[in-house]
């Protein structure tokens, strides 16, 4: 029986699973078993394995167990991948966490709160190796990360198996920094980005930027409409005046500076919607606020963090929000998660 691959843990499209297997067998070709029982129960709870019991031969033939709270997989059970497709809601969001390692325990609290789907990470700053990928495994999810020391780096985090997994830019542009990754989820396509925060205007970390942000656009327009594609993360960009608490303080800066509102214009014209304004129009929300001046006491922050999705993703889209409450947690990271549920059929 082939290993798992490591990164992805892609259990549906396991050969054994898709023509049946018994859980002991496959058990104990695991070279880590707890890692795969997580995995295997959230596939039960959601109804994407079924699992036959015929208690030791004493059903023939075996009845379907159901998922439970209380129930267990059996050693003579028979696992197989559910065929018939699942309409289910699915939870997406979008956090920088400003260092995995330190914000673990929030991350932690938060995952076990809100039962999120996938889950985009920015500014995870540690190399992969170093990623606590087992406290993320334990509560089912499946990972795909792209890290570096000290600075950037993103992941994905998925309750269902990550395909097609890229790291960095298709045509190998800014190799040397990690922020962007990108995987298919059931058929949506999820791009997680950390765009650079630019510094200054006359600084070469805003030219940095601006050549960042083109290609991306550049990227994204390779993307058929019919896809659907979901892009979100850290834009450090604030669309508009009802993004900033102090909008005439901004004009022209990093952040909020023509040329970057030039390219969000041009991936609206892309067909491109920023989910949150779909169901928010007023001002005073915001994803980040400023350590340094208090800015979440004094209700002073940006909204920088997003969610936008094609017009084949939007249509399935039915509530997007910030979730404020982890930015009043105990040390917490500067920015809130940003969450949109979809209307969706998994298989």
């Amino acid at each position: 029986m082939p290993d798992f691959e490591e990164s992805q843990l892609p259990l549906e499209h396991n050969s054994a699973l898709q023509s049946g297997v018994v859980f002991s067998e496959l058990r104990d070709s695991q070279p880590d078993p707890q890692r795969l029982i997580p995995l295997l129960f959230s596939l039960w709870k959601s109804e994407r394995l079924e699992v036959l019991r015929s208690w030791g031969g004493l059903l023939e033939p075996p009845i379907i167990s159901e998922y439970s709270e209380s129930n267990c997989l059996l050693p003579d059970d028979l696992l197989r991948i559910a065929a018939k497709p699942v309409q289910t809601t699915l939870r997406i969001a979008t956090w920088n966490v400003n260092s995995i390692r330190s914000r673990l325990p929030n991350l932690l609290q938060w995952f076990a709160a809100h039962q999120p789907d996938v889950v985009g990470l920015q500014e995870t700053k540690t190399e992969d190796p170093f990623f606590p990928r087992e406290a993320f495994e334990n509560l089912g999810y499946t990972l795909a990360t792209f890290g570096q020391k000290t600075y950037n780096g993103v992941a994905l985090l998925s309750r269902f198996p990550l395909m097609e997994v890229q790291k960095g830019f298709k045509n190998g542009y800014d190799p040397e920094n990690a922020r962007l990754i990108s995987a298919e989820v059931q058929g949506l396509r999820i791009i997680n980005a950390y765009v650079p925060q630019g510094q200054t205007v006359e600084s070469d970390k805003f030219r940095y930027k601006l050549e960042f942000l083109e290609q991306f656009r550049k990227e994204l327009e390779e993307f058929p409409d019919h896809q659907p594609l979901l892009v979100m993360g850290d834009f450090n960009i604030a669309p508009e005046t009802r993004d900033l608490a102090a909008p005439e303080v901004m004009v022209g800066k990093v952040s909020f500076h023509p040329d970057e509102h030039a390219w969000l214009r041009q991936v609206q014209q892309l067909g491109f919607t920023d989910l949150f304004r779909e169901y928010e129009s007023g001002a005073g929300h915001y994803s980040w606020w400023d350590y340094r001046t208090r800015g979440f006491e004094r209700d002073e922050g940006m909204r920088i963090d997003y969610i936008l999705a094609n017009s084949t993703a939007q249509q399935t889209c039915k509530s997007c929000w910030i979730d404020m409450n982890p930015r009043a947690a105990l040390k917490p990271s500067d920015h809130a998660p940003v969450i949109c549920e979809l209307e969706w059929t998994c298989y």
